[in-house]
């Protein structure tokens, strides 16, 4: 079984920002300082290729990309709220001590921000959700939160521990990894390495001649057209494994391996010497037209293995 590869980071995470769970029932401040509510509306400059860095608690982030130098916030929080801003860096983050005393189920506070569209961002929360759409290049973290992302321009990496991760049309790769959610990814162009442990991972439409994507308990799905020298490697332990090929393709090689599962194949493929089919697993190295071409590596242990739309070059 494998182990997830940004677990470390997404530990790193937890311990960074501190969690007030522990803190709930401490309160020792007045009824005033309880309803206390900070806000901050206003607007900094900063040039299209600088950074955006936010960190919240338990409000949702929301970003947009506009074609100004500078960038606009509307922030309310329970927290004394930090602003830094330099023409290269733009910062705003919630006093930790502040936001232990306060529970984390008032979801209408939170960050709304507008910033240069070629910009970099960094967006970390602990229970709220990140949305964001339109951004160059993007690093988005959250624990309990989901993460939705539209149109990523250049680079995304997502990471969330217990929550969804969505994202539509990314220019320039993705990384995304989730502990106990689903990803679901479409129209993605780059290297895609995708992780999930008890969720799906569904990869719709991606143009790509590289991509890894594995899950524990879930399902894996990927469809796009194949690039001849591409590399395409897919994992799942209890799920099955499932690749919709009928984007493009051609000749191929598949190193398929089961343990309970089945090969389902939509296309004609000859299996290579060595094979084999028993009690003890299925498992073996099949060619579709004459071999060779994109590599692909298809392990599930007590999951199928799905093929549809594979077809070779000679085909009609």
């Amino acid at each position: 079984m494998f182990v997830p590869w940004r677990l470390a980071t997404l530990a790193l995470l937890v311990v960074a920002i501190p969690v007030q769970a522990q803190h709930r029932n401490r309160k020792s401040h007045s009824d005033a300082r309880d309803a206390a509510e900070f806000t901050l509306d206003t607007t900094v400059a900063l040039s299209r290729s600088g950074t955006v860095d936010l960190q919240s608690f338990s409000g949702d982030i929301a970003i947009v990309a506009w074609d100004r130098n500078e960038v606009k916030i509307h922030a309310t929080s329970h927290s004394q709220l930090r602003l830094d801003s330099s023409p290269s860096r733009m910062s705003l983050m919630e006093n930790p001590q502040d936001h232990e005393d306060y529970d984390d189920d008032d979801r209408h506070h939170g960050f709304e921000i507008s910033m240069p569209r070629s910009a970099r961002l960094v967006a970390r929360t602990i229970s709220g959700d990140v949305q964001l759409r339109d951004v160059a290049d993007v690093e988005a973290h959250s624990v309990s939160g989901d993460l939705d992302a539209t149109n990523v321009a250049s680079h995304a990496v997502l990471e969330t521990v217990s929550g969804d991760l969505t994202v539509t049309k990314v220019s320039a790769g993705l990384r995304a990894s989730s502990v106990s959610g689903d990803i679901r990814a479409r129209q993605i162009t780059g290297e895609v390495a995708a992780q999930s442990v008890s969720g799906d991972v569904v990869l719709e439409d991606v143009t790509s001649a590289y991509v890894r994507a594995e899950t524990v308990s879930g399902e894996v799905h990927f469809s796009g057209p194949v690039d001849p020298k591409g590399r395409y490697e897919f994992h799942s332990h209890s799920g099955d494994v499932d690749l919709d090929l009928t984007g493009g393709g051609g000749d191929a090689t598949l190193e398929v391996e089961t343990y309970s599962g089945d090969l389902d194949a939509g296309c004609s493929m000859t299996l290579q010497p060595g094979g084999r089919g028993d009690r003890l697993g299925k498992r073996g190295t099949f060619t579709i037209g004459h071999g060779g071409g994109a590599h692909f590596i298809l392990k599930t242990f007590s999951g199928d293995v799905h093929l549809r739309g594979c077809r070779s070059h000679g085909d009609k």
